[in-house]
């Protein structure tokens, strides 16, 4: 299984197309999001 790591997708377009790929492509991947912007 792959692993996909991306930041928010509503924050960064290069997350959003990465992920976009990997849906598209009809593989199994597990899916971590690294939050881009913290709250401190």
């Amino acid at each position: 299984m792959m692993k996909l790591v991306i930041g928010n997708r509503a924050y960064s377009s290069w997350s959003m197309r990465g992920w976009l790929a990997v849906r598209q492509s009809g593989l199994e991947y597990e899916e971590l999001v690294v939050p881009l912007y913290d709250q401190e």
